[in-house]
């Protein structure tokens, strides 16, 4: 997402779906929205002849009455009242939808607050990262960003064929394959002795790969890979994050539950503040939001429909990595 400030107002620039679903968390009933529509014109010789009538392009400004990330069809859905424009339409409702490729003006209602939160959109970024799987049965290339794993190829080796040497027409199409991603970095996974082989042939052929380390395969292995940080995604930062809660929860260097992480703010114990985008959107995220600001803890809004966030989901939305052990009893609520 790019935006610029342009005195009282922000310009949005929307990259991809990831955008939208952080835009429907920022955008608030009651912000203002400019942008082009499409309205329908009655004519008097429209309504004389009884056909059909035409549409028009119009710029309007409406103050939102609500917002709704589409996912499947990655879309936001914004519905409000025409506050500005040509004077026959102020009063009515508009609805308009934003899609990746758009544009728009947004005059909030805390301006300050509305380009803080802007600002951690950043983290987002609209790259596809590779990764190169490889074990005893398959070799697969994926592309991953922010929102899915994209299996791009797959070849079928059978029995670990193209490491021991015996067969080389699975090197020629393999590397045959790769051509096309030569200046690309290259994260190779998989059990070390095909992921070693694997990383070796391609710097040998002048790729430039990156041996993760990691030993699992596939699907597994991208979780793990992406549990460690290092790959340039916001959602490998939070998936560390959360692997990084887990780990500390009974050891109570992790805060859980509504009543624990509120306290754990009050005494600024807070190093980081994950909560779901469900708990977001609910009454008591502000309270949480700005204890935290204070604090001068870091906050991470993670997707619900995301592993991460169903994680963070089930235990109550807020969750916190603290900066040293604390104690909560009683049992948490």
């Amino acid at each position: 997402m790019k935006f610029t400030r342009q005195e009282e107002m922000v310009n949005i620039e929307v990259m991809s779906g990831e955008d939208l679903w952080y835009l429907s968390l920022l955008l608030k009933d009651g912000d203002v929205l400019i942008s082009e529509v499409l309205r329908r014109v009655e004519r008097k010789e429209d309504v004389l002849r009884n056909k059909k009538t035409e549409r028009e392009r119009i710029r309007v400004s409406i103050r939102i009455e609500s917002i709704e990330f589409v996912e499947l069809s990655s879309r936001l859905h914004i519905l409000g009242q025409i506050t500005g424009g040509p004077e026959d339409y102020v009063g009515e409702h508009q609805s308009i939808n934003v899609e990746p490729g758009s544009s728009m003006l947004i005059l909030p209602q805390d301006m300050d607050k509305f380009i803080r939160n802007l600002e951690e959109s950043s983290n987002l970024t609209n790259s596809t990262v590779l990764v190169l799987s490889t074990d005893d049965q398959n070799i697969t290339l994926y592309g991953i960003n922010e929102s899915k794993n994209d299996l791009i190829w797959r070849i079928q080796t059978g029995s670990g064929k193209m490491y021991d040497g015996k067969e080389n027409s699975f090197r020629f199409e393999f590397l045959d394959k790769m051509e096309k991603y030569k200046q690309s970095e290259i994260y190779v996974i998989g059990p070390s002795i095909f992921r070693d082989s694997t990383s070796k042939l391609l710097a040998q052929s002048g790729f430039k790969s990156i041996n993760s380390q990691v030993g699992s395969s596939e699907e597994d292995g991208i979780r793990e890979l992406l549990q460690e940080g290092t790959v340039n995604l916001r959602r490998s930062a939070e998936s560390k994050l959360v692997s990084d809660f887990l780990r500390g929860v009974g050891s109570g260097i992790s805060s859980y539950g509504k009543t624990d992480v509120e306290k754990a703010l009050d005494m600024r114990a807070v190093s980081t503040l994950l909560i779901s985008d469900k708990f977001f959107r609910g009454t008591s995220s502000a309270s949480f939001m700005e204890k935290c600001y204070q604090g001068g803890c870091k906050l991470f809004v993670v997707h619900s429909s995301w592993e991460t966030g169903k994680i963070i989901d089930s235990y109550g939305g807020a969750v916190a990595i603290l900066r040293y052990r604390m104690d909560f009893s009683p049992a948490r609520k």
